[in-house]
């Protein structure tokens, strides 16, 4: 169980991973009973990637996770983004 705490608020969650169709790497996150909070990565075929990358869905409703992940160094960006509609989306690892 990973825990952080952003603007006084803590959030309880393991990531769950999961494989694309294309073989991307699909990551979730759940909270302690296994339920889902959000799903925070995006699939797109165009885009080539190493096994353990992601693109992270930053934006819309994951805002604050993307922050809490970040502020927390459980993520890290490789510098590299994907034009996923209008919005630059990073390409992303998880820390370990």
């Amino acid at each position: 169980m990973i825990a952080v705490e952003k603007r006084k608020e803590e959030l309880d969650f393991n990531f769950k991973f999961k494989t694309y169709s294309n073989g991307q790497l699909a990551v979730f996150l759940r909270d302690n009973n296994g339920f889902p909070i959000a799903e925070i990565s995006i699939r797109d075929d165009n885009v080539d990637m190493n096994i353990d990358e992601f693109i992270f869905k930053d934006y819309s409703e994951n805002i604050t996770l993307a922050e809490m992940l970040y502020d927390s160094n459980l993520i890290k960006s490789s510098n590299r983004f994907v034009l996923i509609g209008k919005h630059l989306c990073p390409i992303c690892q998880i820390v370990t």
